[in-house]
């Protein structure tokens, strides 16, 4: 083998490497585990367009009531380790939904407030 494609093997083997060491951050495996349940639904056959709206304020209110609900659980019962678990499993089972939707609101008040105002600017500009 010639210098130059044992330096791109080498290069292309590093690079790799380093793709592979990077860790997620939680928000990143949240994401991750969003993404593949969303696809995973697809693909059986649920589609998400046959929902029933749901307000940001009611998806607050059932994330606040699950907070109290398993701080109150996690005290109260004498297996900590098994309600931890299952606390875990509905958290990300059930409540990932309903925070995906709430970040993707947030996101998109937030674009639709960008360019509202951009649009003043503009408008203002022309005056």
């Amino acid at each position: 083998m010639d210098r130059k494609k044992v330096c791109e093997k080498s290069s292309a083997k590093k690079k790799l490497v380093e793709e592979h060491t990077q860790e997620l951050t939680t928000e990143e495996i949240q994401e991750l585990q969003s993404q593949q349940h969303t696809e995973i639904m697809q693909e059986i056959g649920f589609e998400e367009s046959e929902e029933e709206v749901i307000s940001i304020s009611e998806i607050k209110e059932i994330l606040g009531m699950w907070e109290r609900v398993s701080q109150l659980v996690e005290k109260k019962h004498p297996e900590k380790v098994t309600i931890g678990r299952a606390s875990d499993l509905f958290n990300d089972t059930c409540l990932t939904h309903f925070r995906n939707i709430l970040r993707g609101r947030k996101k998109q008040t937030s674009l639709d407030m960008f360019f509202f105002l951009n649009g003043l600017q503009v408008k203002a500009r022309k005056m």
